[in-house]
């Protein structure tokens, strides 16, 4: 390991992490590590430094393999021996100060490895005097750590007894064994049947039950088939045959030891990978809010067995309309909490730290309250109710929670930011048609109320004085514009109708030539100034229509084309089959519409919004056809070759047999 490092030559914020050698060693340096990412800083780790020879001996991680670690990672790795080395590094923090020490697993008892309790205690004060966040013993449990090295029991959700007694039933079948086979074999050489007792009790129950099988082995081979039988009298064979057996225990508990911690950690870290996924795939797979808040949910309630309720800042479950000023429950919508807890949320919110259960904060309440955090700011916070307080103390808990908050914090913003930013386009969109619509009225409705107006004053005041032609042509202006005034108001109905679904079209079979002579004798008026010619290619099938509504889309279309062509220009309607529809066009040679407005024609206000005031019109009339068009079934679409050179509309209907239109409506 290296030795100290110079603390001038690097500044940037780092936690540092204490520990001495133990066999676990790696896994705590892998939980500092996971514990720097979180808080985006850099990990120095500083080790007791042992020899090879008796970190070999003992089975801790060797100087050699953590530095490998440390490489691979980027960490910055540093030694110690004494408690004056100590002191050095402390007086470093004038200069290099970390945001966080961890300090690793203490002895406890004096034959146990890990920190001494003075190497410990001088890191804790002085990390508490310089104001720096303590974090102790994050990287395994407290009270079970191996003395000498040796693991004494290996099955700790059994009762005590429970190794001791299936231990001795080994040993008697052992015994049973050998008296079988002492008329056979000489009996001294039996004695190392034992082993076998002793070592499926090593292996299954640890050194403590190893020891005591070994002891109770030599015991009843003395007794029962030493030299003075049914008598206990210990040789020098007797004191080196219990030190082979407790060497072979010693070996064997070991590694079985081992080889049941690889598998444990294998088995979690499959188990926190598989909910990890299952996660990551349901937030990916989730359509809305509520399926992503479902997921978080469900996937802290499987994995920690509790019940989890999901707090964000906004109004509204599952659909997110406005931030609030506190937190309130999303997820489950049937969830509650007290006011204490509702405040304890709040205080994780705000502060970006976990409390409750566990936590220094709060620590009384049974709910563990942890933040759902990304690089800018809180998102959310889970409430995890019920936990076992031995879960919340353990390293694996604070991994996998850690885990699940930066993935459910990136779903949370993710789909709070499009919530708002979909808000934002709505009340953006909605101020648009609001000044639109307010821009239309205010200039179209007022122009021929004023003509109105202007032509009606002049008749009451002068009327005697005008001739009957100029008398005539006031009449004219003042019906005239009430028509048109008429006509925008009837567009503003049609179109609150229709947004609201009140628009229902009464269909009724009607002939196309028929409908068109209609429609151009209700707009001969807006037409006189135009040359207008209908041409029905061929002899067409009836449409089902509401011929009201019908008319009222070619009025439409028709005064549409009136006011962008030029006087005197021609304005052609053509009526033919196309495969299975009835296609009228009405074409006229106006000024025509650039390739990229095609579309945007039928919106509403879309003179309006791109401040077309040159002819008269609210801008509601082509998205009206549109509406109608549509709820007939059919559809409704501009062409023009470009500015300058015309425009067509295009309405296409089904055509339906009597027989279709009946299996319609039923």
């Amino acid at each position: 390991m290296a030795p100290l490092p110079d603390p001038t030559t690097a500044r940037a914020p780092h936690l540092l992490a204490v520990a001495s050698p133990t066999a676990d060693l790696d896994q705590f340096a892998r939980e500092a590590l996971w514990m720097a990412q979180e808080r985006d800083l850099n990990l120095t780790l500083a080790v007791r430094k042992l020899s090879d020879g008796w970190s070999n001996l003992m089975g801790y991680t060797t100087a050699a393999d953590l530095a490998a670690f440390a490489a691979r990672w980027d960490i910055t790795l540093v030694s110690w021996r004494s408690a004056e080395e100590i002191d050095d590094m402390i007086a470093a923090w004038s200069m290099r100060a970390p945001t966080a020490v961890v300090i690793g697993p203490r002895k406890g008892r004096a034959l146990r490895p890990g920190l001494s309790n003075v190497a410990a205690s001088r890191f804790e004060k002085a990390a508490r005097a310089h104001n720096i966040e303590v974090i102790l013993d994050p990287a395994q449990e407290r009270g079970h750590a191996p003395i000498l090295g040796l693991a004494w029991r290996l099955d700790e959700q059994r009762p005590w007894y429970h190794a001791y007694v299936l231990s001795a039933f080994a040993v008697s079948l052992v015994a049973i064994l050998v008296k079988w086979l002492a008329g056979i074999v000489p009996t001294p050489s039996l004695a190392p049947l034992f082993l076998m007792a002793v070592v499926y009790s090593a292996n299954a129950y640890g050194m403590a039950a190893a020891s005591f099988t070994a002891l109770l082995s030599v015991s009843l081979f003395n007794f029962f088939f030493g030299e003075a039988s049914y008598e206990l009298k210990f040789a020098t064979a007797d004191a080196l045959l219990v030190i082979l057996f407790l060497l072979v225990a010693a070996i064997t508990s070991n590694l079985s030891s081992g080889l049941r911690r690889q598998a444990s950690r294998a088995q979690r870290q499959a188990r926190e990978a598989r909910a990890l996924f299952q996660l990551t795939r349901d937030i990916a797979i989730a359509g809305n809010t509520v399926e992503i808040f479902q997921a978080i949910v469900q996937q802290c309630n499987d994995i920690f067995d509790c019940d989890t309720v999901l707090l964000t800042p906004f109004s509204g479950v599952g659909e997110v309309r406005a931030r609030t000023s506190g937190l309130q429950a999303a997820y489950p919508p049937q969830a509650s909490l007290t006011q204490d807890e509702i405040e304890a949320a709040r205080w994780t919110y705000s502060h970006g730290q976990p409390s409750g259960r566990g936590f220094d904060n709060f620590a009384q309440m049974n709910v563990t309250f942890q933040p759902l955090a990304t690089t800018d700011s809180v998102v959310a916070v889970l409430a995890l109710k019920n936990v076992a307080p031995a879960m919340v103390n353990s390293a694996g808990f604070r991994r996998v929670i850690g885990s699940i908050c930066r993935l459910a914090a990136l779903a949370v913003e993710h789909t709070l930011r499009k919530q708002e930013l979909e808000t934002a386009r709505v009340v953006s969109q909605t101020e648009g048609l609001r000044s639109a619509l307010l821009s239309a009225i205010s200039h179209d409705f007022g122009t021929p109320l004023a003509s109105i107006i202007g032509s009606a004053s002049s008749l009451l005041s002068y009327g005697k004085t005008y001739t009957a032609d100029v008398t005539l042509e006031l009449l004219t202006t003042i019906l005239e514009e009430a028509e048109r005034l008429s006509r925008f108001v009837k567009n503003v109905m049609q179109m609150t109708r229709l947004e609201s679904g009140a628009l229902v079209p009464r269909m009724q079979w009607a002939d196309v030539e028929d409908l068109i002579s209609t429609s151009l004798d209700a707009a001969h008026r807006r037409l006189r100034s135009h040359e207008v010619y209908a041409d029905v290619v061929d002899v067409l099938p009836l449409v089902q229509v509401d011929f009201v509504l019908m008319e009222s889309v070619l009025v439409n279309v028709l005064d549409n084309a009136a006011k962008y062509a030029p006087e005197d220009s021609t304005i052609q309607i053509t009526a033919r089959k196309l495969g299975n529809e009835v296609a009228i066009d009405v074409s006229d040679q106006g000024r025509g519409i650039a390739p990229e407005d095609l579309g945007a024609v039928f919106d509403k206000f879309y003179r309006a919004k791109h401040r077309d005031r040159t002819v008269p019109g609210t801008g509601l009339g082509l998205a009206i056809c549109k509406g109608i068009i549509e709820a007939h079934g059919g559809t409704i679409e501009a062409l023009s070759e470009g500015p300058g050179r015309g425009t067509t509309i295009r309405i296409r209907l089904p055509i339906r047999t009597p027989d279709m239109a009946l299996t319609s409506e039923v």
